[in-house]
């Protein structure tokens, strides 16, 4: 699917198929991104899942708390609602705009690509914190794209808990110190990322912090790419960790996600400090004359007597200087 298919029609939707017909390029339209890979199709569902991006871009979703609330919401339609059935409301189209995230992609980008590459360390944990984190971040524009704010006046001023507590504060630690370090504005990063599908979000972040430094000006090309290996194994060993924090409360999820960033960061730094180093010259040490040969210059020893005659054709030697090479042993 592209943008230009996908271009939304004027007027507000009237009923539930009707969203859900539009909830893609409405996603799309607020993204930018190059495609999305929706089949069109949306399978209802019944079970633990709330929602699901199958890589056949079918559109799964959970009956009971997406789309039951969602059709609730059209049949009572402009009526003013209890804050909790806004915030149910709310949290069925969080979900909707976080699945749809998932089937965004640079244009060319194929599911099979994405599914392999989600399959590496880190990725699933990087993929679902971005996708929930942008959808936290845009899901007002979402819905006032789609004329929900009329349908159920008080929603954009309602919240949700939102899912992935132990993901998604460890995206915005790294996402936020690589736009600084960037010099990018806050959530430029993560859009970036959004956009992206799983082949491509590590690319991204390993290309920003290896270019955050000087060493592409340092390095040669194997250099260089050993750099860019160096850097996804941390962030796919940091982001690997965060599984153990998955089934925690979420405050305390969100804490330990929060310092697991941290540390992530202070290695990458580390390893970056490290890989400069190697460009840096080395040291030379300089050791002091020997005390006891003859100075050439200054006094007279007191060997040498006002009489002592000296060839007026002697040149004093050059001062003798022992250097340690600390850069060659």
């Amino acid at each position: 699917m592209t943008a230009d298919v996908l271009a939304p029609r004027a007027g507000v939707p009237t009923s539930l198929d009707e969203l859900l017909q539009r909830s893609a390029a409405a996603a799309l339209q607020i993204s930018g991104a190059g495609q999305s890979a929706w089949n069109g199709q949306v399978i209802e569902t019944t079970g633990s899942i709330l929602g699901l991006a199958h890589w056949d871009g079918t559109l799964y979703l959970d009956r009971d708390c997406i789309l039951d609330p969602l059709r609730q919401m059209y049949e009572r339609s402009g009526e003013k609602q209890p804050r909790a059935t806004l915030v149910r409301y709310r949290e069925a189209f969080s979900t909707l705009l976080h699945e749809h995230s998932h089937f965004l992609g640079p244009a060319g980008a194929t599911q099979e690509a994405a599914r392999i590459a989600f399959t590496e360390p880190g990725a699933r944990q990087l993929e679902e914190g971005v996708a929930e984190a942008w959808a936290q971040d845009h899901l007002n524009e979402y819905l006032t794209l789609l004329g929900v704010d009329k349908v159920a006046p008080g929603i954009e001023d309602v919240r949700a808990q939102g899912h992935y507590p132990a993901f998604v504060p460890a995206v915005r630690v790294l996402t936020a110190d690589l736009e600084s370090r960037n010099e990018l504005e806050p959530g430029g990063l993560l859009n970036v990322l959004s956009n992206q599908t799983a082949e491509g979000q590590f690319p991204v972040m390993i290309t920003m912090f290896y270019n955050s430094t000087q060493l592409p000006e340092l390095d040669s090309a194997a250099q260089g790419a050993d750099n860019h290996r160096r850097i996804e194994t941390l962030l796919r060993e940091g982001l690997s960790n965060l599984d153990r924090y998955e089934f925690l409360p979420p405050g305390f999820a969100a804490a330990r996600s929060r310092a697991a960033a941290g540390t992530l960061l202070t290695r990458i730094d580390a390893e970056l400090t490290a890989a400069a180093s190697v460009h840096t010259p080395a040291p030379v040490a300089c050791l002091l004359p020997d005390p006891a040969r003859p100075a050439l210059s200054g006094l007279a020893p007191p060997e040498l007597s006002t009489t002592t005659a000296v060839p007026s054709t002697l040149t004093p030697a050059p001062r003798s200087r022992r250097v340690v090479d600390l850069g060659r042993r």
